[in-house]
């Protein structure tokens, strides 16, 4: 029974790995095509049970680390508390070209961000900065934001607008991982038949 369990064993795990592979290639290709990092996409797995053994009945978890990952794969509304607070251009960037967030300023660049109010307009947050006027023409860089008000520096100081406070986002799907998941574990029956023949 043993001797006839093994090749079974063989093609159901070699099958698994396989869709599995699969689904993991084409997942973070779908993840990278909707404009995520690559960082963003290798944090999508798909792990095969039981590890380092050969078994009938292998399983296939399918999963992304960041817990929140799902939101860019159903939609969803985002409230504010009392606001969301998204990045402008002049925003800086941190690892994966991504902007940071507004909680994550303080402690990346070391300078408080300041409010700024205007009537029957969407509030915004700002960092005060010294630069000349043909450097202010150019953008705002990471490294002028970490100097700040910079008393020894040349040019003026200006309160520049990184983030703009919304009271709500919608978010329309990204991903298709469930549907690449679903379109690969139908051809589970395929690759165990090659498997299994090949043994």
């Amino acid at each position: 029974m043993r001797d006839k369990y093994k090749p079974i064993a063989k093609a159901a795990t070699r099958a698994m790995t396989q869709v599995a592979d699969n689904i993991k290639a084409q997942g973070r290709a779908n993840i990278v095509a909707a404009g995520f990092s690559k960082r963003w996409a290798n944090a999508f797995r798909v792990n095969v049970y039981p590890k380092g053994q050969f078994s009938a009945e292998p399983a296939a978890l399918v999963y992304h680390k960041v817990p929140y990952a799902d939101v860019f794969e159903t939609g969803a509304m985002i409230q504010g508390s009392p606001f969301l607070w998204l990045p402008l251009p002049d925003a800086p960037k941190g690892r994966g070209n991504r902007r940071i967030s507004a909680g994550e300023y303080r402690k990346e660049i070391g300078h408080p961000l300041y409010s700024i109010k205007r009537p029957g307009k969407a509030p915004l947050l700002g960092a005060v900065i010294r630069a000349t006027k043909a450097r202010f023409q150019k953008g705002v860089s990471r490294s002028q934001l970490k100097r700040g008000r910079n008393p020894h520096g040349r040019g003026e100081e200006r309160l520049v607008p990184l983030y703009i406070g919304v009271p709500k986002v919608e978010i329309g799907q990204k991903f298709h991982l469930r549907s690449i998941t679903a379109a690969n574990a139908k051809n589970l029956a395929v690759y165990y038949y090659r498997n299994f023949i090949d043994e």
